[in-house]
């Protein structure tokens, strides 16, 4: 099948869907997040069981997201003894039309893994931002605690062009 867009539409025999402008700018702009300034969508100790998504913009299959204030998100209640570590995931999904920045809870173990990204696919997409370790007995969550993903290809990654720059 061929097609071609975009073009004025006359009485009404051209609409475009979301979707196909999603196709066209997926073409010639990757997934990631912006990478300037340098603090776009980092997450921030609050130094309590809260994390703080700096203000940023990311890209997820040919769709935009923009944070434009700090964000707080919290964090689950720690173990009194083992301990875990979350993940700070951008989350598109179709069905819900939207991406949001959740907070993925890992599993209770002596030796803690971040939980994966889900899925990657037509319906739901996510790009990782950063890991949590949450320390058994934790009150707070310090910078220490924050491994940053957004460098990380295989989990986020910086938007990038046709050439890959």
């Amino acid at each position: 099948m061929e097609r071609s867009a975009f073009f004025n539409s006359i009485n009404g025999d051209r609409r475009y869907k979301a979707e196909v402008f999603a196709e066209y700018f997926s073409s010639f702009i990757g997934n990631g997040v912006f990478p300037d300034p340098s603090t776009n969508l980092q997450v921030i100790a609050n130094d309590d069981m809260t994390i703080t998504l700096s203000p940023g913009k990311a890209w997820i299959n040919g769709y935009f997201y923009m944070n434009t204030n700090d964000l707080i998100l919290i964090i689950d209640p720690a173990d009194g003894v083992l301990s875990r570590v979350d993940r700070v995931v951008l989350r598109f999904d179709v069905e819900k039309r939207d991406i949001k920045a959740i907070v993925k809870k890992g599993d209770y173990n002596s030796s803690p893994e971040a939980p994966p990204l889900i899925q990657r696919d037509a319906d739901i997409y996510e790009l990782g931002l950063a890991d949590i370790k949450v320390n058994q007995g934790a009150i707070s969550i310090t910078q220490e605690d924050i491994i940053d993903l957004r460098l990380d290809k295989s989990l986020c990654g910086i938007v990038h062009g046709l050439i890959d720059q």
